[in-house]
């Protein structure tokens, strides 16, 4: 975020863990978020009897995102003044509130769904994609899709999601720059009406060019990278056991 913003890197242990209490409080439910509207979308869209095309996969993660948005956007925001202010959650949200009231938590709102969006169709989707094409494209080393070893279908996963990880990253870093510019400023601008999503993209680009978009994006695709499987396999899981027990059915 420091970086994104042009802002100096606090290298002290306590500076680097600044709003490091929301972000551990917020994953959990947008996780839930992104898994719940997912899974209802995808059984919605799908016909019992087959399964989920790549493209319904595909729109379904994508709405899933955005729907989360609705709890990232804030729970980001009060995240990024922390680690400018120093301030601890609590006198983050009262100052921010106080100053220009609650609405101001949403700033972002619209990039950090845009990101969210992309970001779901990448683990929810392009992961599970890619990881069944590794099977496809290269069955010496990863086997077929339906008698690969244990190991074998590990590798395709790793595989799988870090092609995934690395698109998503790519894909979804210039408007995260935005996202995380816009909610920097949210203290600094006047009540009432601020620049927008757009506004605000065309002063970073006057700024820097295409690059000043990217600026950060080694340290954040090492995370996101990670998190695709990570939140990838985490699915996988979670729909067996739901199905072995049959807890999604009505």
């Amino acid at each position: 975020n420091a970086v994104q913003q042009g802002r100096p890197i606090p290298w002290s242990v306590p500076a680097l863990y600044r709003g490091v209490g929301v972000s551990l409080a917020s994953i959990a439910p947008v996780s839930a978020i992104q898994f719940a509207v997912n899974g209802r979308l995808l059984r919605g869209l799908t016909d019992p009897t087959s399964a989920p095309s790549d493209q319904t996969k595909v729109l379904c993660g994508t709405l899933s995102g955005v729907a989360s948005a609705v709890l990232s956007a804030p729970a980001e925001l009060v995240m990024t003044l922390q680690q400018n202010n120093g301030k601890s959650f609590g006198a983050t949200v009262k100052e921010v509130a106080q100053q220009h009231g609650v609405v101001r938590l949403l700033r972002g709102f619209s990039a950090t769904a845009v990101r969210d969006a992309v970001w779901c169709a990448g683990y929810l989707a392009l992961g599970p994609v890619f990881t069944r094409e590794m099977h496809t494209l290269s069955p010496a080393t990863f086997g077929d899709v339906n008698t690969a070893t244990k190991s074998q279908k590990a590798s395709a996963s790793i595989a799988g999601c870090v092609t995934a990880g690395l698109i998503t990253v790519a894909a979804t870093q210039p408007v995260d720059t935005i996202k995380t510019v816009m909610q920097g400023e949210a203290m600094v601008l006047p009540s009432g009406r601020t620049p927008s999503t757009l506004a605000t993209a065309c002063r970073i680009y006057r700024e820097g060019g295409l690059a000043r978009f990217y600026r950060g994006i080694v340290p954040r695709g090492c995370r996101l990278v990670g998190a695709v499987f990570i939140l990838g396999q985490s699915r996988i899981k979670l729909e067996e056991v739901f199905e072995e027990h049959e807890l999604l059915k009505i």
